[in-house]
């Protein structure tokens, strides 16, 4: 029997990465075909256009399985993740039933990662009582439920901070020839670019995939090349407890990594 679950996710690159993770766990993609899609997807999946408006991004999850799990990765738009679930799960509460775990990955950014659990438990105990309020933790009740706060659970942060930490044992070089060319730039010029905490990990991360795929975004960089990887999951801590969250949430046997 098909396990099925929901992970809400931020921006389109932490959704490669928890992806490039259960792929590693030994999940397989699905590849996009109507003829494919299991059928317990179709119902959530969203009507086009969107809301009458062309423009509008269809909030279609990537999906990944295995023969006993179907997993659905879906992109909250940043700040907009809490709404967009709530969407998803009221208009398909009669389906609730069957989801046998619900979990969040999300940025701390400027917060405390506890703050941040506050925030997303307010918004989704009513649909899953058990949901926890502590950063990292998972809830082994039915369903599961659990938050991952990036970049570890404990510090301010966002996912290109964990990235940064994953290129510096995947591409040392490559991040040493970034970090000095962004060196060079003066704490004016920061200014007059407007300048975000966080932006300078972002720029490193952006720098770096601007060499390894030309003209591609960082969501194609993360899903092709080794930020996640068996070395960098040997050697990132926040990464492999990123891992072990997804492991536990969807209850993933019979992994040795």
């Amino acid at each position: 029997m098909v396990k099925y679950a929901i992970i809400g996710v931020e921006g389109p690159q932490d959704q490669a990465i928890v992806g490039k993770l259960l792929k590693l766990l030994g999940l397989k993609k699905f590849d996009g075909s109507v003829s494919n899609l299991d059928s317990f997807w179709k119902k959530f999946i969203p009507t086009y256009p969107k809301k009458g408006n062309f423009y509008k991004r269809l909030d279609m999850p990537s999906i990944l399985f295995n023969d006993s799990l179907s997993v659905a990765i879906y992109v909250g738009e940043g700040s907009n993740l809490v709404k967009n679930l709530d969407d998803i799960l009221s208009n398909n509460s009669q389906y609730k039933k069957d989801i046998a775990a619900f979990g969040i990955v999300a940025d701390a950014d400027k917060k405390n990662p506890e703050d941040v659990v506050a925030e997303y438990h307010s918004s989704f105990c009513k649909y899953f009582p058990n949901f926890p309020n502590r950063p990292g933790f998972v809830d082994i009740n039915i369903p599961r439920t659990g938050i991952y706060v990036l970049p570890d659970n404990i510090s301010h942060g966002v996912l290109d901070t964990l990235l940064c930490e994953c290129g510096k044992i995947a591409y040392p070089e490559y991040i040493e020839r970034a970090e000095s060319y962004l060196a060079d730039l003066s704490e004016e010029e920061k200014k007059s670019l407007k300048w975000k905490p966080f932006d300078r990990e972002k720029a490193l991360v952006a720098t770096v995939v601007s060499v390894l795929k030309p003209g591609k975004t960082n969501t194609v960089s993360i899903a092709d090349n080794n930020w996640v990887s068996d070395k960098t999951l040997l050697e990132v801590a926040a990464l492999k407890k990123l891992k072990t969250f997804l492991i536990e949430l969807l209850e993933i046997t019979n992994t040795t990594n």
